[in-house]
């Protein structure tokens, strides 16, 4: 069995809802499925959302780690989201002289989500999402580590190497 790190990202309620998965094997590709993650403006740090990464050892599960705790998001017009371990946002502020400000919360997040599906399909470098890797101390994939064009069974499941997503509609 290889070696290889895992990104998901899902939210569900009631009976229905979304994931992105990427299998991968290295901390870039974990980041840029983080961000694919947050431009989609499918996060929603409730505790029906999760967003962790895995890291299997020869096909075995020796990490699971929330993160969360690791995830600041900055979106145009708001300061900086910081999730906290339990998992309440600490910013989104509205920043000064900016398209939020003067709006109460509730305003702002009914608007949020259309801002953030727009700029994810005009300009989705504007929506940043930053995990501080260095504190989420994911150990080192021991090989043989699983490499593009590999398939990998989990449970009933097939997930090819990087992405196996519902959000590929949502851009």
């Amino acid at each position: 069995m290889q070696s290889f790190s895992m990104f998901e990202g899902a939210f569900w309620q009631g009976g229905g809802g979304w994931e992105h998965i990427e299998v991968c094997s290295t901390v870039p590709e974990l980041d840029a499925a983080v961000s694919f993650y947050v431009r989609t403006g499918s996060w929603a740090a409730a505790a029906s959302d999760w967003c962790v990464a895995r890291v299997y050892q020869h096909g075995e599960l020796v990490l699971e780690q929330d993160l969360y705790p690791f995830l600041t998001v900055k979106v145009p017009g708001l300061t900086a989201v910081r999730f906290t371990g339990d998992p309440q946002a600490a910013g989104g502020l509205p920043e000064p002289g900016g398209r939020y400000e003067g709006l109460s919360e509730g305003a702002i997040w009914a608007e949020l989500a259309a801002d953030v599906h727009e700029a994810a399909l005009e300009n989705p470098e504007d929506i940043q999402a930053r995990v501080d890797w260095a504190d989420v101390a994911l150990p080192e994939l021991v090989p043989p580590i699983l490499r593009e064009g590999d398939v990998v069974a989990m449970g009933q499941r097939l997930f090819r190497y990087g992405r196996n997503s519902t959000l590929d509609e949502c851009l």
